[in-house]
């Protein structure tokens, strides 16, 4: 009798350098532009005051699991990589206050059923977006975001896997 063996890519669960490297330069890009992001977020919004922490943290996450496993490319893929995981950290955390501002609303029973409390999720994500984005941050999230992509790079030819 045969045992099937199934032999999978786990290179994206090895820690390595780049993705380090990676995950603390988006989240640093993250909390500094949530700092300028913070006094334009419309007053009543849940989790704007938290602002510099979820998108800290969004940005350790992406840039662990977005930018950093694709190091030892071209500096093009790199760059083009980070802007990817600054573009992932900036919709998620828009989601995340679109979810908590519904979650609030739906409490006060403003929804009269389900789907619409769901739908309005995007509604209201949108919304603080479109309110709180500027030029500065987009900038900063830019900027930090390629940064984060050539540093992960250069951590992987620098010191490797």
């Amino acid at each position: 009798m045969m045992h099937r063996i199934a032999v999978r890519n786990s290179q994206a669960q090895i820690p390595t350098i780049a993705k380090l490297f990676a995950a603390l330069a988006l989240g640093a890009t993250g909390f500094f532009a949530a700092q300028q992001i913070m006094p334009a977020i419309p007053a009543g919004t849940d989790g704007a005051k938290e602002l510099w922490l979820i998108m800290g943290s969004f940005g350790l996450l992406f840039g662990w699991r977005v930018v950093g496993v694709s190091a030892g490319r071209r500096w093009v893929d790199a760059i083009n990589d980070g802007l990817r995981g600054g573009l992932y950290v900036l919709l998620w955390t828009f989601a995340f206050l679109g979810v908590m501002q519904m979650l609030k609303l739906a409490l006060r029973m403003r929804y009269d059923d389900v789907l619409s409390a769901v739908t309005d999720v995007i509604g209201q994500g949108t919304a603080i977006g479109l309110a709180s984005l500027g030029v500065a941050p987009v900038i900063t999230l830019g900027l930090g975001a390629m940064g984060a992509g050539v540093l992960s790079e250069l951590a992987h030819r620098r010191y490797g896997r």
